[in-house]
């Protein structure tokens, strides 16, 4: 049990939306790139990224960029099914696939799409971290608000950077 809870103290995830307006995506990516090296500084070494469009990806590159910074910083991308990014337009499964060609260890949850197996992915993530880096509106709905509210409820963490771009 205590080395569970020393490896979750060392990971947080990350969970945003998808659209994020234009205008707000350079400072948030500072806002990003300053939380995570202010977490690493608090001894976290592995961050979740659920490689959802919008933040996820966003949070995934600002974390790579510092990577040769920040010595044995490790990024884990929860994939929630194969094929997640089939759908998605060439520029966006290119991101993807080079994400996921750099990061230090790619999980793939489900093989085939199922309802519900992107929350299971964000319980995933949470069961393994000790917080959460987050892009979240306040409204009461999608995965990014019961990522918050579950991981408010196990007693973990939330950074929310969306008040501050």
């Amino acid at each position: 049990m205590g080395k569970t809870r020393d490896i979750k103290a060392q990971s947080v995830c990350f969970s945003g939306h998808r659209l994020i307006p234009k205008d707000k995506r350079e400072k948030l990516k500072r806002e990003l790139r300053a939380e995570i090296i202010n977490a690493y500084s608090k001894g976290v070494r592995n961050f979740y990224c659920g490689m959802a469009l919008g933040f996820d990806t966003l949070a995934a590159t600002a974390a790579l960029s510092l990577q040769c910074e920040l010595p044995g910083m490790r990024i884990i991308a929860v994939v929630p099914f194969q094929g997640q990014s089939e759908r998605w337009t060439e520029n966006d499964r290119e991101l993807y696939e080079d994400i996921l060609a750099n990061v230090d260890e790619a999980v793939v949850l489900s093989w085939d799409y199922y309802d519900g197996c992107l929350l299971r992915r964000n319980d995933y993530m949470l069961k393994r971290s000790g917080g959460v880096i987050a892009y979240f509106d306040g409204q009461p709905k999608g995965g990014t608000y019961y990522t918050c509210k579950k991981a408010k409820s196990y007693g973990l963490d939330v950074i929310n950077l969306y008040d501050s771009v």
